[in-house]
């Protein structure tokens, strides 16, 4: 079973655990523009950019250099980059979905590895076909992706309403749901505002900003 993380050295609620392997479960699967081997190979590659190491040289060139640049250098990207990849053969969609797969991995393996353990090894992909689900709403606005129905960072995978969705249930075990997000007052093991001031420190220090 994944996720026993054995070796942590803070404990972990049961329904971040069960979020956790819904994750992986997730990332496993055929998505809505990527197979199950192409998102795994996605998320080794994204691994590997991070220290550098190899990554999946089975991976299409423009898979990989989307995954390596999202997971390792997301504060160069540029809409002329994005661009660039969309002319080079990306559909604007698989890119979305390689942004909702690196970025759930980093949020996955911090957590990991702020509790002390180790990352978790890849989940063995799963076979099906993707599904082309899109959000037929969205607009070209002012983002390098089209968003609906507005852009901003809460909008950022809208045009891959599975992604979207899977960033949302993530992000409501490891930090807040939307309802929650609302509630200046809200209260759990940190006050709100100590967990601003922890998000805000942690958004300076890896250049993420919006």
């Amino acid at each position: 079973m994944s996720f026993e993380l054995a070796d942590a050295v803070l404990p972990l609620p049961h329904a971040v655990r069960a979020e956790l392997r819904r994750e992986w479960t997730r990332l496993a699967a055929a998505g809505s523009w990527l197979t199950g081997p192409e998102r795994v190979a996605v998320a080794r590659e994204a691994r590997a950019a991070r220290t550098f190491g190899d990554g999946d040289t089975g991976l299409p060139v423009l898979l990989g250099e989307a995954a390596q640049s999202v997971s390792a250098a997301a504060h160069l990207i540029t809409r002329d980059w994005v661009a660039d990849l969309q002319a080079r053969g990306m559909a604007v969609d698989q890119y979305v979905e390689v942004v909702g797969v690196v970025s759930r991995l980093a949020a996955v393996d911090s957590y990991v590895r702020g509790v002390g353990s180790t990352e978790e090894p890849l989940p063995e992909p799963g076979s099906g076909e993707p599904t082309g689900r899109r959000n037929e709403q969205v607009r070209w606005r002012s983002a390098f992706v089209p968003t609906d129905p507005e852009d901003g960072a809460r909008f950022a995978l809208s045009s891959v309403p599975a992604e979207e969705e899977a960033r949302d249930q993530l992000h409501s075990q490891l930090y807040l749901s939307t309802e929650q997000m609302a509630d200046l007052a809200y209260q759990d093991v940190l006050s709100r505002a100590q967990m601003e001031l922890l998000a805000a420190r942690v958004s300076l220090l890896n250049d993420c900003f919006y």
